[in-house]
């Protein structure tokens, strides 16, 4: 198989993937204008606090097994081999995920304390009984879903998605309008969806929990899967903290900063600035879907064409074809971000999302750049996947929480919102470049940084032409911009056209 056909395989893996998991978010995209309509920033606060802490429960809930599972399971010839991994690794996070979610219920105060302030409400520590159930659910289906992407079964993978996320968004609506809207709808939502794709994803463990739980199978997948948590928690870290640093800002500092975006009538400055951020962070993760979308045909690609003679060229221009890629997306949403908060839509509010939660636009140009740094950080780590240096993720993660905290502590209380985040796109810039120096006298890989910097050229300048001119700012011309930046790569070299030209004719 040629490297075109290979990368148009990985392609039409991560389209499958990616459809189920875009339209997904998408539409838990669109919930958010809807929440919008009914919950202030101040009172949304809370939902956003307690999934920002789900990035950090399901790193312990999870501890790298997902990993462990797929090198492990992909390495076994034999069916009854795939199956003894499968049925241990699931037991392993069964019994600790139960475990887990006990001491949530058991703790819920301090637990509390720590997701929510010192401000925690009855209510808000009511939100952590649900969040315990979405955990372990979540936490069960990991290894099914992780089977179906090794077994390239894509459009199954993507089925059940779509139902999850259909179920979610449908309860949503059907709770907040039928109902007093309370936020607790959310989270409710949520858990019911979380079961219904277990439930679904029962026939992948009637088809592979057909052998017993092997103790000296799981050390090994422990000893591979470990690493994750502190690596897991830093990356955490670096993702999220800052929104606890700007929770944690006084009064006074937040009135300071927004005095003409904060009504005189909210108690809590912070929490209104908060809901903001995170309410905005909606938008920047739609780039975070493409990275996603991206890792989730990547691992079981680089996988297997490990062994492939032209493994170290194909992953090569991989990692130029993504970051010509995402910077098309950066630039898509920042051009086209101001058309789409203010879309009126016929009938209902007078924009897509309230007006209230504006004040958070500026940190979407510069949250976007941190997730075009996370698809460098996911390329790279191919190279610690097979060479078994999972290790290397530790002191990268951990580098890069270091950074977030520092640039969160000095800079978020004198520049708020854009400084937390710049704090997470430093981040990721220093656990993606630290990974890769680390990993190359391991794993070398021949990057076409050349070509990289040459399209990350073109970007700023598209971008910053397009942001100090006022008349470029309008539908029109932003998607003239866009046309440029692909005939720049075109005319440039950046992306070959023979490349192009060879992915078209076989499309035909």
């Amino acid at each position: 198989m040629s490297l075109v056909q290979r990368l148009k395989k990985l392609a039409s893996e991560t389209a499958i993937y990616g459809v189920s998991s875009i339209v997904g978010r998408m539409l838990n995209f669109l919930l958010f204008p809807y929440y919008s309509g009914f919950f202030p920033p101040d009172v949304y606060a809370p939902i956003g606090l307690l999934y920002i802490s789900f990035v950090f429960f399901n790193i312990l809930y999870q501890y790298g097994m997902e990993s462990a599972y797929l090198k492990y399971a992909a390495a076994a010839e034999a069916k009854p081999d795939k199956q003894r991994v499968f049925t241990t690794a699931t037991v392993s996070l069964l019994v600790s995920s139960l475990v887990l979610s006990g001491l949530i219920l058991l703790l819920r105060e301090p637990v509390g304390l720590l997701v929510f302030g010192g401000g925690a409400s009855a209510a808000d520590l009511n939100l952590l009984n649900y969040g315990a159930l979405i955990l372990l659910l979540d936490a069960l289906t990991v290894i099914p879903y992780a089977a179906l992407r090794l077994e390239n079964r894509a459009i199954r993978f993507a089925v059940i998605r779509f139902i999850n996320i259909g179920v979610n968004v449908g309860l949503n609506v059907l709770l907040l309008t039928l109902f007093e809207p309370r936020v607790e709808f959310i989270v409710i939502a949520n858990a019911v969806a979380s079961g219904v794709a277990l439930l679904l994803l029962v026939p992948e463990y009637a088809r592979n929990v057909r052998a017993a739980f092997d103790g000296q199978l799981w050390r090994q997948l422990l000893v591979f899967g470990l690493p994750f948590i502190p690596g897991g928690l830093g990356y955490a870290v670096a993702e999220r903290v800052n929104v606890f640093f700007l929770d944690r800002m006084t009064d006074e500092q937040v009135r300071t900063l927004y005095s003409t975006d904060i009504p005189q009538g909210v108690a809590e400055a912070p929490d209104y600035m908060v809901g903001a951020f995170t309410g905005i962070m909606k938008l920047v993760i739609l780039m975070g879907l493409f990275v996603q979308m991206f890792r989730y045909a990547w691992q079981p690609f680089f996988l297997n064409h490990a062994k492939d003679d032209d493994a170290p060229q194909l992953f090569a221009t991989t990692f130029t074809v993504l970051h010509v890629g995402l910077l098309f997306v950066l630039l898509g949403l920042s051009f086209y971000v101001a058309e789409l908060v203010a879309w009126d839509i016929p009938g209902s509010r007078t924009y897509l999302i309230a007006p209230s939660y504006w004040m958070a636009l500026p940190i979407l140009p510069i949250g976007l750049l941190g997730y075009l740094f996370q698809g460098w950080y996911y390329t790279f780590s191919a190279g610690a996947y097979l060479t078994n240096k999972t290790k290397l993720f530790v002191p990268c993660t951990l580098a890069g929480a270091a950074v977030a905290v520092v640039v969160n502590a000095l800079l978020v209380p004198q520049y708020g919102m854009v400084a937390a985040a710049w704090a997470t796109t430093l981040a990721y810039a220093t656990m993606a470049l630290l990974l890769w120096l680390l990993i190359r006298g391991h794993y070398a890989v021949p990057y076409q940084w050349g070509r990289v910097l040459l399209a990350s050229a073109v970007a700023l300048a598209l971008f910053l032409t397009w942001h100090y001119t006022p008349a470029l700012q309008v539908w029109y011309a932003e998607a003239g911009l866009l046309v440029g930046y692909v005939a720049a790569l075109l005319l440039l070299g950046i992306i070959p056209r023979r490349y192009l030209l060879r992915i078209i004719r076989r499309s035909s």
